[in-house]
């Protein structure tokens, strides 16, 4: 999902500033929207280089945000900050939606440029304007060069642009939607005490070498315009809470765990009582990792996946190999037509995974069963409504891909999902109950004459702590955590043909490699043949080793 031809200027901060109160909507509107449309209709008319087409489309950005972050570790305050940033983004495009600046070339992105000016923090007209027009005027440079070389790359090679694999803009209906943010009472103290007391809790546990929370809410609005009319403004909010704890082996081997929530808004949060339970029992169950047997060997096997790592294996699965749901962007060169490609439209009405599931896009669903679904958007990055309950697989058929407004490929049509994946469903025909699953893990491991099996709750998820791996008793079924082991979350492949899947729905948040979050609606359980476990092997350096012992032991 990318922004093309966009300038991001670095995040500036405005210190140590109070939390204000957002103007009125009509009083915002009159400056920074007024601001973008007055400087987009202006460049549209008098946009003019010598020898080169005008423009024909044109979108503005402006994302307006404030930032409070807590940081405190044993029950002290070490940081608490208030901040301020606009950045803003430019797309423009030269030719027409079938041909233009960005349909031969897979360099898509404007360098950075040294007059390049930051939207001020103040509601300043020509401030907006001028940083507006300074980014314009780079980006149309060089819109209008590479329109003009992709013209002359038809006339010598003389042939139809149906002949070269290209790229085309989808027209899509215009969209009007102007929501501004409703005043946020934070209360800053609230929630620096929130994040003292919940590090506190690591003061009851002298073992533990290092450890800390922290906060991060960040709430604002977003602005979008383009010259087809589309007017977009639209509140946001996000909260990421961390707690983690260090500590080291008697060996000096480290290890740690890592607690993250996310939340729409800071009211969505754990109670303080519910999070100092959370903390204190990852804290124990870090000390009793310390004695916990580690994982000798790789083994190959059955694994039962419960709980998060359900979300993490169909998230690696469908968004970290070539064969995306997400569609690429990117042309193949004339020599080779699959490269770049993901090879997708080659798979579409065919088995991609087992027939059992079914996989439905939902990206404008808020909750599900009263849980937030905080990947959910009802307009992308491009204001594109996202098509209603897409689906994408069915019964283990292919059928779609998820699109922003970039297409490279016949068939393909903009379906609203250039601020990604959004909300995923997975659904399936034949759940069963975790009790039979784990019975079926252990028949599995049985037949492959294993000494024992695994069950991953949880992978990695995107930084949440070290992975969660037991080791299950084939005899008695009891389980024990593992304190150094590392688990691959498969892929397509083990996708292909799945023994047993859970009967039950959960919601899991992940987030992506971009910094968005994915809602995953998935069965609570999930059994796998052939999935590969290893040692986790952290390194460590000798002379790190904690030879003085915390003062909290004393």
């Amino acid at each position: 999902m990318r922004i093309l031809r966009v300038i991001r200027p670095v995040v500036l901060f405005a210190g140590w500033i109070a939390i204000a109160q957002p103007l009125c909507a009509q009083e915002r509107e009159s400056v920074i929207l007024k601001a973008m449309k007055d400087e987009m209709k202006r460049t549209m008319t008098d946009a003019k280089y010598e020898g080169h087409d005008k423009p024909f489309y044109i979108s503005y950005g402006i994302n307006d945000r404030h930032v409070f972050s807590a940081h405190a570790t044993l029950g002290a305050l070490v940081r608490s900050d208030m901040f301020q940033s606009r950045n803003k983004s430019v797309r423009l495009l030269v030719g027409n939606y079938t041909f233009n600046d960005e349909s031969l070339d897979n360099n898509l992105t404007s360098p950075p440029n040294a007059n390049d000016l930051s939207v001020p923090l103040d509601d300043d007209y020509y401030g907006i304007r001028r940083a507006l027009w300074a980014s314009t005027d780079v980006v149309y440079k060089g819109a209008a060069q590479k329109y003009k070389k992709h013209q002359l790359t038809l006339k010598e090679e003389n042939k139809k642009l149906e002949d070269l694999p290209h790229r085309e803009f989808a027209t899509v209906p215009v969209v009007t939607k102007i929501d501004f943010a409703k005043p946020l009472n934070l209360g800053q103290e609230r929630w620096n005490n929130y994040v003292k007391e919940l590090s506190a809790v690591f003061k009851s546990f002298p073992d533990i070498e290092g450890s800390a929370a922290a906060l991060t809410i960040t709430y604002g609005d977003e602005y979008f315009v383009n010259s087809e009319g589309t007017t977009i403004v639209k509140p946001f909010t996000t909260v990421y809470l961390q707690c983690g704890a260090y500590m080291e082996t008697e060996k000096g081997e480290p290890f740690f765990d890592n607690l993250v929530r996310y939340a729409r808004t800071p009211e969505e949060l754990p109670s303080l009582a519910d999070m100092k339970a959370e903390v204190e029992k990852m804290a124990r169950k870090l000390i009793t990792a310390k004695d916990n047997v580690a994982l000798e060997e790789e083994y190959n096997g059955p694994v039962l996946f419960l709980g998060p790592a359900v979300a993490e294996v169909f998230s690696n699965a469908f968004f970290s190999y070539r064969d995306n749901l997400v569609a690429s962007n990117t042309l193949a060169s004339t020599m080779d037509r699959s490269e770049g490609s993901s090879g997708m439209d080659a798979k579409v009405g065919k088995l991609f995974i087992d027939n059992t599931f079914t996989v439905t896009a939902r990206t404008s669903l808020q909750k599900f069963n009263n849980i937030s679904l905080l990947g959910s958007y009802d307009i992308d990055d491009e204001g594109v409504v996202p098509q209603e309950n897409l689906v994408l697989i069915e019964k283990g058929i292919l059928k779609n891909q998820l699109n922003d407004r970039s297409l490279t490929k016949t068939g393909q049509v903009a379906n609203g999902h250039a601020s990604g994946p959004g909300v995923l469903e997975i659904s399936t025909s034949n759940g069963q109950s975790t009790q039979a699953l784990k019975q079926a893990l252990i028949d599995a491991a049985k037949k492959d004459g294993l000494e024992f099996a695994l069950i991953a709750r949880k992978i990695s998820s995107g930084g949440d702590g070290v992975p969660e791996i037991y080791k299950v008793n084939l005899e008695t079924g009891k389980e024990e955590l593992l304190r150094s082991a590392r688990m691959g979350s498969g892929g397509l492949k083990n996708l292909k043909r799945v023994p047993a899947v859970g009967k039950e729905k959960q919601v899991v948040n992940l987030p992506t490699s971009g910094g968005n979050l994915v809602s995953f609606i998935v069965p609570d359980a999930l059994l796998l043949d052939n999935m590969d476990a290893a040692p986790l092997r952290i390194p460590y350096q000798e002379e790190n080793k904690i030879y003085i012992s915390s003062p909290l032991k004393n």
